[in-house]
C-alpha cells in the first residue's frame, strides 16, 4: 500500500478537467470519499458488470471537459475472461476523448463460488487486459474481503489506499 509510482503516469496527463470515477458500487464508495472527482450515477451504479458499464455508455454523451477516469469494475462479474475489456476501452476514449484512463483492482472472497487462489488469478488476467490496451493500473486494489460489508467499507487501508493514490494523481 502507498502512494503512486508518477513514472507511470502519461506525461499528458491534464488536471485541469473534470474527473470521473465509474462502474461499480466500489466506484461509488471510494468515488464519494475521494476529494477531487465525481461521481456520476448514470454510469457508477452498484452491482454493475462491464456490460452495464458498457451499456450505460452507449447511450452516454461525448463530453470533453472529462479529463480523467478512474474505473472500478470486474467484481460482479467474477473478473470474467468474456468481459470485453478491449470495447470497453475503445467506447470510454469515443465517449471521453479527452480523458486519461486509470483502472483500480476490485474485491473477491465475499461474493460467488470460486476458489481464492482462481480468483487472484482471473483478477491479475483481467487487469492485465486493460494494461495491454493503454489503461493505467493502479498499484492499490481492494482485494481479498470474506464479507461484502468489510468490501464496500471505504475506511479499510485498501480503500484508504485507493483514495489516496487517487488524490496524489490528482493533485500532484
Amino acid at each position: 500500500l502507498g502512494k503512486s509510482n508518477s513514472n507511470n503516469l502519461p506525461k499528458s496527463l491534464n488536471l485541469d478537467g473534470r474527473k470521473l470515477v465509474i462502474g461499480d458500487s466500489h466506484s461509488v464508495g471510494i468515488g464519494k470519499s475521494t476529494r477531487g472527482v465525481e461521481v456520476d450515477k448514470k454510469i457508477a451504479v452498484g452491482g454493475w458488470t462491464l456490460t452495464n458499464l458498457m451499456s450505460a455508455l452507449n447511450n452516454y454523451p461525448i463530453t470533453k471537459e472529462v479529463t480523467i477516469i478512474f474505473i472500478s469494475i470486474g467484481t460482479n462479474g467474477q473478473f470474467s475472461s468474456n468481459d470485453k475489456i478491449e470495447e470497453l476501452i475503445g467506447l470510454l476514449h469515443k465517449k471521453f476523448p479527452n480523458a486519461s484512463l486509470f483502472v483500480y483492482k476490485g474485491s473477491y472472497g465475499w461474493s460467488g463460488s470460486r476458489t481464492k487462489n482462481e480468483l487472484v488469478e482471473r483478477m491479475n488476467k483481467y487487469y492485465k487486459r486493460f494494461s495491454d490496451n493503454g489503461v493505467i493500473v493502479l498499484k492499490n486494489g481492494l482485494g481479498y474481503f470474506s464479507d461484502g460489508g468489510d468490501a464496500h467499507n471505504t475506511n479499510t487501508p485498501q480503500a484508504k489506499a485507493i483514495i489516496n493514490e487517487i488524490e496524489d494523481i490528482i493533485n500532484p
